[in-house]
């Protein structure tokens, strides 16, 4: 049997590799056919990069491991956020916040409501299933779907969009949406079967190791998962899309909650939330705040900066590492 470790690490590449196909595939069919930035930035990238998080914690729930679905998916969150630190230090022109749209107010708030629809029902004083699934859940899944629309029209009716070729490079102008699609589909096959193995390899870690599922995939699985996000995010900012970069990772995270719907629907022994650990309050409380304090920076509009970045960032990039401490030390479960 291969090693944990190198079955990780190589499973990690593949998901790098084919997350920036899956991304750049996406691109091209919203250049094709019309729909711009604003779907492509707030939307349509989310629903491409979070395929590893569908796929791993839909893997972990079969797996009977509810606790890694769960940090997984909280975890992901967590790192999604930090990604703003990374933004504000390449981009490297002053605070963030002061320089992108007030709009991802909205889907930085709509993430708030479902992760503390999630904290409602993990800290259990109210059972209220319905069949096998929580009630939650079902809110989750409303909020997400009106949310989307929310979204989709606000950022349809004050983003710009992207100019032709400048998101994708000059040689992939010429791939139609049909190629696209295809290539889109491939790429999503190799995250589908790497989402499985890293899944499996995760699992013997959190056992070898004795770190537990809520440490293993709030950290570890979340950051592999979350790769995709990483290289989408990255390639905005270098190509000057601070917006798409920053709607991006609210969208990601607004999705992620709307995976843990789709997993409570295959979790039948009882209703996820009702069924993980309470340590993973931790990453739920560390999202609102780091998601607040976003919103705070989005409102203030602050100009003074430390070194390269904004101190609001800083104090995102402070919340994330108190939560990896405070999850390593909340032990196994």
């Amino acid at each position: 049997m291969i090693n944990p470790w190198l079955q990780f690490i190589l499973c990690a590449a593949i998901i790098i590799i084919a997350g920036s196909k899956l991304t750049r595939s996406a691109a091209i069919v919203a250049e094709n056919t019309g729909i711009g930035t604003a779907w492509a930035g707030a939307l349509m990238l989310p629903l491409a990069t979070s395929l590893p998080e569908l796929v791993t914690t839909l893997s972990a729930v079969f797996i009977d491991a509810p606790d890694l679905a769960m940090g997984n998916i909280l975890g992901s969150c967590l790192f999604n956020l930090s990604l703003l630190a990374v933004i504000d230090l390449l981009e490297g022109r002053g605070p963030l916040t002061g320089r992108i749209n007030r709009g991802h107010i909205i889907s930085a708030s709509l993430s708030i409501i479902t992760i503390c629809l999630a904290s409602i029902a993990m800290l259990g004083v109210v059972y209220l299933p319905i069949g096998w699934i929580g009630a939650e859940t079902l809110l989750i899944a409303l909020v997400y779907i009106f949310g989307s629309r929310l979204v989709y029209r606000y950022e349809k009716k004050n983003l710009s969009p992207v100019p032709a070729g400048d998101d994708i490079g000059p040689t992939d102008t010429a791939v139609s949406t049909g190629r696209a699609l295809l290539h889109f589909s491939i790429a999503a096959g190799f995250i589908v079967v790497a989402g499985v193995w890293i899944t499996g390899a995760s699992d013997r870690i959190a056992l070898e190791t004795g770190l537990g599922h809520t440490f293993i995939g709030s950290i570890l699985l979340a950051i592999s998962t979350s790769l995709p996000e990483t290289v989408t995010t990255i390639t905005a900012v270098r190509l000057g899309f601070l917006d798409m970069a920053v709607a991006n990772v609210f969208g990601a995270n607004f999705m992620n909650l709307f995976i843990v719907f789709l997993a409570d629907i295959f979790y039948r022994r009882a209703p996820l939330f009702y069924a993980v650990s309470e340590n993973h309050l931790i990453s739920a409380v560390m999202v609102v705040l780091i998601s607040t304090i976003v919103i705070f920076g989005l409102i203030y509009r602050s100009e003074k900066k430390f070194c390269r970045i904004g101190y609001d960032t800083l104090l995102v990039l402070i919340a994330y590492m108190t939560a990896v401490f405070l999850l390593f030390k909340s032990g196994s479960n």
